[in-house]
């Protein structure tokens, strides 16, 4: 197992990561959430090579990376620069970004600022802006039973977003679109965490589940779409709750690559590993030239 390590950035601030393989390509994996841990993505070290650096890191806040004091700067601009900082740091001249879900939108704004430093992007079970998440909540609860929707109406109106209750319920409304596929959690996602605090100050405040009121509310990443020249993979399960925002973002990324993978939902990396990989494999196999 690779060995935790600490990368420093000027602010004093420093990022926990992990690091498997040498360049001078490298693979730079920015986790979802917003909030969760790497661990769940490290299938991804399979690609580590003497050609290929892969490194899974934790965003601000997360594990024991630096967290700011106020909560107001857990955005999705400022996750862009920690990004842009942590190359530097580590000296990183040949850059392929992947941001898996909210991960994405980190890797997306980070196109936007630095798409320089850029060799490809690799958007993965992902969407462009706060108003597709809003949408796919729509969709996922408008597929759960009338039983689940007039429940989650009246839990809603009692503001009972911390019972276990509301969890199990917005759990079960959200799995047939995030798990579906998974019969039980593999060990890489026991051992990923949750920073709640993270994920409430950008995602939701109030921790409504299909709410999004957090400092992405206002945030929309699809009027970088056109701007976007470097080559572009965008992963999606068939059953994703963002497949919808992919297609989309494949469509309007001229040297996008759409791979859709059908036996998959949300976390196509746990349900479909094999598969999941070989794409990242064959598309950084294309770019770089093997």
């Amino acid at each position: 197992m690779a060995r935790l390590r600490r990368v420093h950035v000027p602010g004093r601030r420093a990022f926990e990561y992990i690091a498997q393989g040498k360049g001078p390509a490298t693979l730079l994996v920015h986790p979802g959430g917003p909030g969760l841990t790497y661990h769940y993505l490290r299938g991804l070290m399979r690609l580590a090579s003497a050609n290929l650096r892969v490194i899974l890191f934790n965003p601000r806040g997360v594990g024991h990376s630096w967290a700011p004091r106020r909560t107001a700067e857990h955005t999705i601009a400022n996750l862009a620069e920690d990004v842009e900082a942590i190359r530097r740091a580590l000296k990183i001249s040949e850059l392929h970004l992947l941001g898996f879900s909210a991960g994405g939108f980190a890797a997306l704004e980070y196109a936007h600022r630095y798409e320089r430093h850029l060799t490809s992007l690799l958007l993965c079970a992902t969407a462009g802006s706060a108003e597709e998440v809003r949408a796919a909540n729509r969709r996922m609860i408008a597929a759960a039973s009338p039983k689940q929707r007039a429940r989650l109406r009246e839990l809603t109106r009692a503001r009972a977003f911390d019972t276990p209750e509301y969890r199990a319920l917005s759990e079960a409304i959200g799995q047939p679109f995030q798990s579906r596929f998974l019969r039980s959690w593999p060990q890489d996602w026991k051992a990923t965490h949750l920073a709640t605090p993270v994920y409430r100050a950008m995602m939701t405040r109030t921790g409504d589940e299909f709410a999004v009121d957090g400092t992405l509310a206002r945030w929309d990443g699809r009027r970088y779409y056109s701007r976007i020249e470097v080559p572009t993979a965008v992963v999606v399960g068939r059953y994703d709750f963002f497949f919808e925002a992919a297609v989309e973002a494949n469509e309007r990324i001229e040297p996008a690559h759409l791979r859709v993978l059908p036996r998959s939902s949300h976390l196509a990396i746990l349900e479909q590993p094999r598969e999941f990989v070989g794409t990242i494999r064959e598309f950084l196999g294309d770019v770089t030239g093997g």
